[in-house]
Parts: structure tokens; C-alpha cells; sequence
């Protein structure tokens, strides 16, 4: 790929990364999930070296059925832990693309990021790293999985309702 064309995707996956925590900051959860392919998963560990999510405890790990449940209490007037609504930003840095799609493989970026999450009065930081599998779809992508690993996701945590 000539550096035209690599900034070029460096720049589109960028642009994805950054448009896709800005919709969880601004609760927009159909938008958020519309991202995902079908199958597509959130993950996050409970160890840095977990080597996988289906035969390891998870602090997070979800296909779309359990997105949409936790979407679901997200929204409803009686989720009493979630009153008044947490809110969040999510500072993303350091994309780089890990691997370039090749034929049914996705493309693979990782990233940075600090979480601050406003809840009950109190703020919490979370920081890490996430690791994208991405599907190119025409000029956009779509998640086959983004894990979000803690810095210190075997340690002691507060609990935090939202998505890292």
C-alpha cells in the first residue's frame, strides 16, 4: 500500500474509533450497536495475557442479545442504579493499525484510552487499551470485537454500569 492510500486508512479508522466511543458519551446505544457486525463482540478481560473470553472469567462480555440487555436497563426508569444517568468521556489516543485486512481476515487497530465517568456524585477514571478486529464495509467498518483492556483490570475496581 502506498502512503497515499495508508494515510488514507489511517485516517478512516481514526475517524471510526473516535465516532464510535462519541456515540457512547452521547448514549446514542442504536447508533453504538448498528457498528457491530452480526456475531460482532464486546470484550473485556479480567486478565492482561487472558488469551480468550469463552473459557475465562470476563469483567465484560457480550454478543449483540446481551448488548441489547444491558441497552434495555440502560433505558428503563426503574434501573435505580443508574439514577441519575452516569455520564462519561472517553479520550481515545495512539491508533495504529495493527494489521491490514486480507481476505476474510479483518483489519486490526489498537488504541489508548481514558475513561472518566461522572456517577452518583463520585468520578472514576479508567484507563487501557482497546484492540479492534474490524470488517471493511465500503467507506466504514464494522466490529467483529473490541476488547477494551484495563490497566488494571485484575485489581480492585469500582464498578462502573457504562462500556469502557
Amino acid at each position: 500500500m502506498g502512503l497515499p492510500d495508508a494515510l488514507l486508512l489511517q485516517h478512516q479508522v481514526e475517524q471510526f474509533i473516535y465516532a464510535e466511543v462519541r456515540l457512547l458519551d452521547e448514549r446514542r446505544w442504536e447508533a453504538w450497536e448498528a457498528l457491530f457486525a452480526d456475531g460482532g463482540t464486546y470484550w473485556a478481560p479480567a486478565a492482561h495475557e487472558q488469551p480468550n473470553p469463552e473459557e475465562h472469567v470476563s469483567l465484560i462480555y457480550e454478543n449483540a442479545l446481551l448488548r441489547k440487555v444491558r441497552q434495555q436497563r440502560f433505558k428503563h426508569p426503574n434501573a435505580f442504579s443508574l439514577q441519575p444517568f452516569p455520564r462519561t468521556s472517553h479520550l481515545v489516543s495512539n491508533v495504529m493499525i495493527d494489521e491490514e485486512a486480507k481476505d476474510d481476515s479483518p483489519l486490526v487497530a489498537s488504541a489508548r484510552f481514558i475513561m472518566h465517568e461522572f456517577r452518583r456524585g463520585q468520578p472514576n477514571s479508567y484507563a487501557g487499551a482497546y484492540r479492534y478486529e474490524l470488517l471493511p464495509i465500503e467507506d466504514t467498518f464494522l466490529i467483529q470485537q473490541k476488547k477494551a483492556t484495563l490497566v488494571n483490570c485484575n485489581g480492585t475496581l469500582t464498578s462502573s454500569a457504562m462500556y469502557f
